[in-house]
């Protein structure tokens, strides 16, 4: 399953989404958070993130637009900004290489809203496998599309990123009674 939204958010949620992504503080980190690099963010996928967003602002401005436009009532969310940056991407050892990886299976669907780029080199990759060298589809990114898949579906962004910052807004959701059950008791 992977599904897209064009034109996620409407003209003056978007504009009040991205003054609240210039405005917020990001910490330097990495994306996959432990696999293969002992913590080195440069050996990994740099990027930078916010803390996660929180029940007023950006957080309903996203949840309302998701249950709005997809008809699913979310039960539990986690949200927050991303942007990674060219100029350490190239320094990395993952650039130019694929690493999928699978999100927490604890949520019913991952995804990402785009901000600020319209290329497939900015998109995001789906895999067969963790193991897999070549991506089975590739979703370009573009300017306020969300796309959205199951979190165990092997994913990845793309290994060459084409803008100087990459901006992105992942996301993780549930909305199954009994994956919020689960989760409640984790």
């Amino acid at each position: 399953m992977i599904q897209y939204i064009d034109n996620f958010y409407s003209t003056n949620d978007l504009g009040l989404q991205v003054v609240c992504f210039l405005n917020m503080h990001f910490d330097a980190t990495h994306t996959s958070a432990s696999n293969w690099y002992g913590g080195d963010r440069i050996k990994a996928y740099p990027c930078y993130e916010t803390r996660p967003l929180n029940q007023d602002g950006p957080y309903s401005i996203f949840k309302n637009t998701f249950e709005t436009k997809t008809n699913l009532s979310i039960l539990h969310c986690d949200t927050f900004f991303r942007k990674s940056k060219l100029e350490e991407l190239k320094k990395s050892p993952s650039w130019g290489q694929c690493r999928p990886h699978q999100d927490d299976n604890i949520y019913d669907i991952a995804g990402v809203v785009y901000y600020n780029s319209n290329s497939l080199k900015d998109g995001t990759y789906i895999f067969d496998s963790q193991h897999s060298f070549e991506p089975t589809v590739i979703v370009g990114s573009k300017f306020n599309r969300c796309v959205f898949y199951d979190p165990k579906m092997p994913h990845a962004p793309s290994p060459e990123q084409e803008v100087e910052e990459r901006w992105t807004q992942p996301f993780f959701i549930i909305h199954k009674q009994e994956t919020f059950e689960r989760f409640k008791k984790a």
